[in-house]
């Protein structure tokens, strides 16, 4: 059994790096090479029936799953068992730094930090570029207010797409656990749409990231609230928004964090004519966006201390070793 230390040295390690250095360059973002096969399987893809367009599907998604979780079971548990006297040390840096690229705190506000920024310097042109880049709808229409909710609403979705439900799966099984979200999550942002060329080959993977987000984009919205109350803001609305708004959005996962963000804020989350969060009028303040990555940033922290951590002590750890050890026992 490896001592507590060594243990917390992983997740620890991975926070500190992500919140202070961010991502890596897109040539070593484990990601970015996700999302090169997807993109390469995608492409090959040759459209024909629904039936068999479904069926290339499942294992459009399937295999980047098994080659990523595969391949880092392989590199750590090589490592750890074979590394000799420095392969404990070494296989707990790479679990570190390997962790930290499967979630992302620092980038969400590097992202849409600059859109405020524009947007307080008048330059909504230059705001709606940056919005352009983390936003999927047309931005060359929207007015101030709702490039400011665009921002915000994707500091909320990726709130449980890109923090909460990596560190709650790293908690359940590791690296592999992890892995297996992010690969899922590339996937689902990749070909999860229900455009003609994605509606049958994307389903499965649009399907399966339903799936393991269904449980942590609810367990959000306590975390949310608890967050709120902390920073001062209203974790009683966070809660009254988030019950009656969250069924609005197509997705069954995003309209939760997304209400519970909008209900702690005092403010409204607006898709024209898909969905509208929240109560009152659009906000004119760029400042919300400020805001929102603050609240993102502090409930990260309190999933990661109050989840992530015991979570991982007591299950994670040990399933992410007897994966690397039975696949080097089939060897």
């Amino acid at each position: 059994m490896l001592l507590l230390e060594v243990v917390l040295l992983i997740p620890i390690g991975a926070l500190l790096v992500d919140l202070i250095f961010g991502e890596l360059p897109n040539k070593l973002h484990p990601v970015v090479w996700m999302g090169k096969v997807i993109g390469f399987l995608d492409d090959h893809v040759q459209r024909k029936s629904q039936r068999h367009d479904r069926i290339c599907g499942v294992f459009v998604s399937l295999i980047p799953i098994l080659l990523f979780t595969l391949a880092f079971i392989l590199i750590l548990g090589a490592i750890r068992i074979y590394g000799g006297d420095y392969g404990l040390i070494v296989w707990e840096v790479l679990s570190a730094l390997l962790f930290s690229t499967l979630f992302a705190i620092k980038s969400l506000g590097t992202h849409t930090l600059p859109i405020m920024n524009d947007l307080k310097n008048n330059d909504i042109e230059a705001a709606r570029k940056k919005a352009s880049m983390v936003v999927s709808r047309n931005v060359n229409e929207l007015d101030e207010a709702h490039i400011i909710s665009c921002a915000s609403e994707t500091v909320a979705e990726n709130l449980v797409d890109s923090v909460i439900s990596p560190m709650f799966y790293f908690g359940i099984a590791g690296i592999p656990g992890a892995t297996i979200l992010r690969v899922v999550n590339t996937e689902d942002g990749m070909i999860g749409y229900l455009n003609e060329k994605h509606k049958n080959v994307g389903m499965f993977a649009a399907k399966l990231d339903d799936a393991l987000h269904y449980i942590t984009a609810r367990l959000s919205v306590p975390f949310i609230m608890l967050a709120s109350a902390l920073l001062g803001y209203d974790w009683r609305n966070a809660w009254k928004i988030a019950k009656r708004d969250h069924k609005q959005t197509s997705s069954p996962n995003k309209g939760w964090p997304m209400s519970a963000v909008a209900g702690a804020l005092r403010i409204k989350m607006e898709k024209e004519g898909y969905y509208s969060l929240g109560d009152g009028e659009l906000q004119n303040d760029p400042e919300i966006i400020a805001k929102t990555v603050k609240l993102m940033k502090v409930t990260s922290i309190l999933f990661f201390i109050i989840v992530l951590i015991p979570l991982y002590l007591i299950i994670g750890t040990t399933v992410q070793i007897l994966l690397e050890n039975a696949f080097f026992g089939l060897l």
